[in-house]
């Protein structure tokens, strides 16, 4: 899935209320970045104006080094990312797809997201090549317990559930959760999540209150839910989400390696800031 990062540790020399000159707020070797580019971050990602700047002086950087070393990935390679990707989750391709296009993000979207992706994984594959040399039992059990919200779930759910074959009867269904619709067949539950499919916590999780989620694939059919509330938090023991904790910390290990070498990146390229 695609992720927004927020580098807290940098700062810019931007005057947070400049105004910029002729669309332009800064170049990077003569790339420019433009105030649209710069309000379509901060839109998307809720940065505000010097983390959003970073973050396009970061992407313009590593585009500059993938372009410089001719880094390339063929549609094989895209593939397998989101089905690697939709494994992580415990989904299905089609389903994964599901739940990125309705958070606004298209097929050829996800596509051109996992090559960008994909081509700056080969970038920094020379300085994460043993990202987990730290990685014990012993040392993720200490993660979990110092960063236990970063696994805090849900303890139970209330939802309505609604199962047919017609793809569209249930886009018709998310108009109106209240609504007969010929076709749906409709059930309303309260579920603790010691109950839920792992699938599902996921994409539970990241459906809000009164929100429908993507419509889903299901041995009985099409399903899709209606969030009404979730209840409580509660957190799964170790055993239960030892491999997400393990993934995080790779992560944290990955950005920390990223961010040093980002730093290198920019200390030797020509950032001109453009304000008045």
């Amino acid at each position: 899935m695609i992720k927004n990062l927020i580098f807290a540790l940098l700062f810019l020399a931007l005057n947070a209320s400049a105004r910029y000159v002729g669309g332009l707020v800064a170049t990077v070797d003569n790339e420019p970045i433009t105030t649209y580019e710069l309000n379509s971050v901060m839109n998307k990602t809720k940065l505000n104006k010097d983390e959003a700047l970073n973050l396009l002086i970061r992407d313009k950087l590593e585009i500059a080094q993938v372009k410089k070393l001719n880094i390339t990935v063929s549609e094989f390679e895209i593939d397998q990312k989101i089905a690697q990707l939709a494994a992580a989750n415990n989904m299905s391709v089609n389903s994964f797809k599901s739940v990125v296009k309705s958070r606004g993000t298209s097929d050829e979207q996800l596509r051109e997201d996992m090559q960008i992706s994909i081509k700056k994984e080969k970038l920094y594959a020379s300085i994460l090549n043993a990202p987990n040399q730290n990685i014990t039992p012993q040392n993720a059990r200490r993660f979990y317990e110092n960063n236990a919200g970063m696994f805090l779930r849900f303890d139970s759910i209330s939802l309505i559930r609604y199962i047919s074959n017609d793809n569209e009867a249930l886009n018709l269904q998310a108009k109106d959760y209240k609504a007969d619709i010929k076709g749906v067949k409709k059930e309303h539950l309260n579920l603790s999540s010691s109950k839920i499919a792992p699938n599902l916590i996921y994409i539970f999780n990241n459906t809000q209150n009164g929100e429908f989620t993507p419509i889903l694939e299901s041995p009985v059919g099409l399903e899709r839910f209606y969030i009404i509330s979730k209840n409580g938090s509660v957190l799964p023991p170790f055993e239960a989400v030892e491999q997400a904790v393990v993934n995080a910390m790779i992560e944290q290990e990955r950005e920390a390696a990223m961010m040093d070498y980002f730093n290198k990146l920019k200390a030797k390229a020509n950032i001109k800031y453009i304000q008045k």
